[in-house]
């Protein structure tokens, strides 16, 4: 590892993998404060997207958060160590588990639509701010979606969206474009599948995938045996709501995510619009539906 990171920081236990690289808890030999650092071994990347990929990893993060905490729904990075060979990416150490464990803990019981319009609004946040500053993350899931719980217990636990990986800088305001197969089949956008450029839009579709995993305790809207089979049902991008899972949905809750998986881009919600949705208005307690303004 970086000797300058050895110096500062005691570094502990792996505590996760991301996409190029293994996360571990560590500990400032300053402060005492404790973090987490990905360590990345770009010589083992073997190809040229991935490297590309990882080289742009901290700094797309750093800019997704905003200088002084800026935009507090994305994982802070505090610093970042690099060599030759290695990238070591210092950040926030949430005390929660991901998203997809959050969800998996309630055994397929659906997460009551208080706290999912919770997650969702925030999460909806986080990606606005990462868009307003030209970054699309392009694999939001609940795999990416980490809980900062209070250890009090006297606050709700806060989203913090991770992992930039995958992520594009698109120029200021998300202005530009992006292009490639990038993300994981269950939440990608069709317009990623069909090949071509795409936007920032791309996001809000994944976060729809995740507010339905939420609100039908872990199932997923597009599936298939493999991911040939996955891609083809997002192409169709047939949504429906069994009534087994979604009798207890509200009209609401099924509008916004109508609007966020939308195939016609030009329709489908901006980051900003989840926010201003009656349902994410309301705290996910309105059961009827109100049409935006």
């Amino acid at each position: 590892m970086t000797e300058q990171l050895n110096r500062e920081y005691d570094i502990g236990d792996e505590i996760g993998r991301g996409r190029f690289g293994v996360v571990r808890r560590c500990v400032s030999r300053a402060t005492g404060d404790a973090f987490a650092v990905k360590s990345v071994d770009r010589s083992l990347l073997g190809d040229d997207l991935d490297r590309a990929l990882a080289e742009l990893e901290p700094k797309l993060a750093r800019l997704a958060g905003g200088e002084g905490d800026g935009n507090p729904g994305v994982l802070q990075v505090r610093a970042v160590y690099e060599d030759d060979a290695w990238t070591h990416t210092v950040m926030d150490l949430c005390t929660g588990p991901d998203l997809l464990d959050w969800i998996r803990l309630r055994r397929g019981a659906p997460v009551p639509e208080p706290d999912a319009a919770r997650v969702v609004a925030q999460l909806a946040e986080a990606l606005a701010g990462c868009h307003r500053r030209g970054v699309v993350h392009r694999d939001v899931k609940p795999d990416n979606v980490l809980l900062d719980v209070d250890p009090a217990g006297e606050a709700p636990p806060r989203v913090r969206l991770a992992d930039f990986g995958s992520a594009a800088w698109l120029g200021e305001g998300a202005r530009g474009r992006a292009e490639g197969l990038v993300g994981t089949p269950h939440y990608v956008a069709p317009e990623v599948v069909a090949g071509g450029e795409y936007g920032e839009k791309v996001d809000v579709w994944s976060a729809g995938v995740v507010m339905y995993a939420l609100l039908s305790g872990g199932a997923l809207p597009f599936g298939g045996e493999t991911a040939a089979d996955v891609f083809a049902a997002v192409l169709r991008g047939s949504l429906r709501f069994p009534p087994a899972l979604f009798a207890g949905v509200s009209p609401a809750a099924k509008d916004l995510m109508r609007r966020m998986m939308c195939r016609d881009v030009s329709r489908r919600f901006s980051a900003e619009q989840v926010l201003r949705h009656p349902w994410i208005q309301s705290g996910g307690g309105g059961r009827e539906l109100v049409r935006p303004t």
